[in-house]
């Protein structure tokens, strides 16, 4: 072909493929600002903003190959005797590409929900087509149960590790302490029963929403829970002192309450016992 012709050819190529882009960039950001002030849920917000950045990566490609589509088939014919190479080369690529798609046809989480992978717990923050984007989280953990980490997992571990969505997890938590005291003349078996009556007694507002959610998660996730009775148990450890310890079932913004109001109780028993026993000596 003539020289000149061939670089004309590039040229309106190219400037075809500037106004493709353009063009979707510039959608793409107004729907963005769209979905941004309207008067949709923070995470609606957040999921449809997700689900317009990545049809519209997915519109770039596909516009830039259309554009470009003669030339790519001559450069693809051109280097066939590298065909083996780049296929390994880009075997992660393809992998977690796959990855996204089996996520995406089985829809085992959306953003804005609380997922285990593996070993790691997270908040979906963002998902696209080779990697998601995790919040960082401490499933038995108290407040809110964020760490302030990041954590940016291959879609490819999705074929690798199980995946686990814990949705159900953020409003009610297992939730484990322990009391630890040195032997003493007190039975901590009286202790024991003490405390059971008032983890009872701090639950009972919300016990009968507790045993509801407790045995929805037992169904949906396969799970055996403590329910909304507490469980106290008495042990010692390698110093020889008394361990007691409690699992409750609770809202996760009111364990780190009901775990200072049941020390506080314990204390004040403890404290009366120890008292009681110096007046009688």
């Amino acid at each position: 072909m003539n020289p000149e012709l061939l670089e004309q050819i590039f040229h309106s190529k190219l400037f075809i493929t500037l106004c493709v882009v353009a063009v979707i960039l510039l959608v793409r950001g107004l729907l963005t600002l769209a979905i941004a002030r309207s008067n949709w849920a923070k995470a609606d917000k957040r999921r449809r903003i997700n689900t317009v950045h990545n049809i519209g990566n997915l519109l770039l490609v596909i516009g830039v190959i259309a554009v470009w589509v003669t030339e790519l088939r001559d450069f693809a014919l051109s280097i066939a005797a590298f065909s083996v190479a780049i296929v390994l080369a880009l075997r992660e690529a393809v992998q977690c590409l796959v990855g996204g798609l089996y996520q995406a046809n089985m829809r085992s989480f959306t953003v804005g929900d609380w997922i285990k992978v593996g070993d790691q717990f997270g908040e979906v923050t963002d998902s696209d087509w080779l990697s998601t984007t995790l919040l960082e989280i401490d499933p038995h953990g108290l407040g809110n149960g964020y760490t302030g980490t990041t954590l940016y997992i291959p879609n490819n571990a999705f074929f690798t590790q199980p995946v686990k969505n814990l949705n159900f997890m953020r409003r009610y938590i297992e939730h484990t302490f322990s009391i630890t005291r040195e032997r003493s003349e007190i039975n901590p078996f009286e202790a024991k029963k003490f405390i059971a009556e008032r983890l009872k007694e701090h639950c009972e507002s919300f016990r009968e929403v507790a045993e509801r959610y407790c045995k929805l998660i037992e169904n949906r996730m396969g799970v055996e829970l403590s329910g909304p009775d507490a469980k106290v148990s008495v042990t010692t450890n390698d110093l020889g002192h008394d361990v007691i310890t409690a699992t409750v079932f609770c809202p996760r913004e009111e364990a780190t309450n009901i775990e200072q109001l049941v020390t506080e109780d314990f204390y004040a028993f403890w404290f009366e016992k120890t008292k009681q026993l110096k007046d009688s000596a």
